[in-house]
């Protein structure tokens, strides 16, 4: 707003705005006593006749909308048209903005809003933005803005001495040559506070759970330790990799077997089974773990040796001798010769206190997945899963990292639209989970 309007009444604005040319701005101006000369009558009248005026991206950034516009401006002269200058789309032609699809990646990815239903939201408020629009949005917007942050994240992940990975069910419609009813797997990779390397999580879509896709995944690059369950396909990995076991799946089927003698057997007949007794040793490995959890990789490899080696040798001396007179098609038995056949990855947390004794971190990196898909069911496409995995990757290592989501991706986006088609190494490295160049209010005070 200029000097000159500032010093006018809102009733003599409202009269400015009415007025049909420069002339007529200046008679007025000069009846509530204050002069005007040309470029100055010429500058407000192009400001308060816009011949032009659309509404900008800003309308979308809430549901309830907004009146932010941009307005263009014509010289009362010449005609010649006036406009501010306006910042790159998102995505060209479209209405997305930073703020709108971190919107929509938030509500599905971390709270679990299918799509459809985030649809039938936005049309409460007249907002007509289809199911299909922002499926477009997210597959576009995490292969352009966010795909670059997560190879980088990767190649960080492979420096890692120690990580843990799990895999769980997605079903992609569109997968060719498969059946309706068929299972596609999205893999996960994940740091702890233990891996001597930033926390992240790493989803990957693959259509299959073939023992090849975490030996492709890690490729020639890490050596180290790799925590996971019982699955044989990780057992297969190079020996450079030194896999080690998942003392909760071990204890879950002792603990399953426990909960069917429960209907039958009295507190004291339990405290006789094996399902109980087994149950008992494993709890006693867990107190030590609890004990040490805060302590030095180093502090944590000395109390085993002490403590946990011994009773983790007698546990497995006492399921040897068993062996030979469980039931083997029973729960218990089952539950016998599951922990036999992972004895020596069982053992193998005992040697570097780097290590865990389960594998419950990759189960947590996985429960707003699995909350998510009891919501939306499916991915439709290949590149819908694959979009899937990037944010999901994202949001997650960025809740590790004790950031707030909505705030990180829409800096990130915000960030990643302006820099070159191909942005330098650096000044992406600015923008990952664990940089400390992030702005203040994309941090969480919440506890990581």
């Amino acid at each position: 707003m200029t000097m000159a309007e500032n010093k006018m009444t809102k009733e003599v604005l409202k009269a400015a705005k009415g007025t049909g040319s420069v002339e007529e701005l200046q008679k007025l101006a000069k009846e509530n006593g204050m002069e005007l000369d040309a470029a100055q009558a010429e500058e407000m009248y192009a400001r308060l006749h816009p011949v032009t005026q659309e509404l900008s991206d800003d309308e979308l950034d809430n549901v309830t909308g907004g009146d932010s516009c941009d307005v263009g401006y014509s010289c009362p002269k010449c005609g010649a048209m006036k406009r501010p200058e306006k910042t790159p789309p998102l995505l060209k032609g479209s209405a997305a903005t930073p703020s709108l699809v971190a919107g929509i990646m938030n509500a599905k990815y971390v709270n679990g809003m299918p799509l459809a239903r985030q649809e039938r939201e936005f049309a409460r408020y007249n907002l007509n933005l289809s199911t299909k629009t922002m499926a477009n949005w997210i597959i576009q917007c995490a292969g352009r803005y966010l795909q670059p942050l997560y190879d980088l994240m990767k190649e960080e992940l492979l420096r890692s001495k120690y990580l843990h990975g799990d895999e769980t069910r997605i079903q992609v419609i569109d997968e060719p040559n498969q059946k309706g009813s068929t299972q596609n797997w999205m893999w996960v990779y994940l740091t702890d506070e233990y891996s001597s390397s930033p926390r992240m999580v790493l989803f990957q879509y693959e259509r299959t759970r073939a023992g090849y896709h975490p030996a492709e995944f890690l490729g020639d690059q890490f050596e180290g330790s790799f925590t996971c369950d019982g699955y044989q396909a990780y057992h297969s990995l190079p020996g450079r990799i030194a896999v080690t076991g998942y003392m909760a799946h071990a204890r879950r089927r002792f603990d399953e077997a426990l909960t069917v003698l429960k209907k039958d057997f009295t507190k004291e007949e339990l405290k006789e089974t094996t399902a109980y007794q087994a149950m008992e040793r494993i709890g006693m490995l867990y107190k030590i773990e609890e004990m040490i959890r805060d302590k030095s990789p180093e502090e944590r490899y000395e109390e085993r040796q002490k403590q946990a080696k011994p009773l983790l040798e007698a546990f497995f001396e006492w399921l040897h001798r068993l062996e030979d007179s469980v039931d083997r098609s029973s729960m218990i038995g089952e539950a016998v010769l599951y922990a036999l056949n992972q004895e020596v990855y069982l053992k193998r947390y005992l040697e570097d206190g780097h290590l865990s004794i389960d594998n419950l971190a990759a189960e947590r990196s996985l429960k707003n997945f699995a909350t998510g898909r009891r919501n939306w069911l499916f991915a439709k496409s290949i590149r819908g899963a694959q979009a899937s995995a990037t944010v999901y990757s994202i949001t997650e290592t960025a809740m590790l990292n004790g950031l707030k989501p909505y705030n990180y991706l829409t800096y990130v986006m915000g960030q990643m639209k302006d820099l070159d088609p191909f942005p330098e190494k650096e000044a992406m490295l600015e923008l990952l989970p664990w940089s400390t160049s992030l702005p203040a209010d994309c941090h969480s005070k919440l506890k990581k």
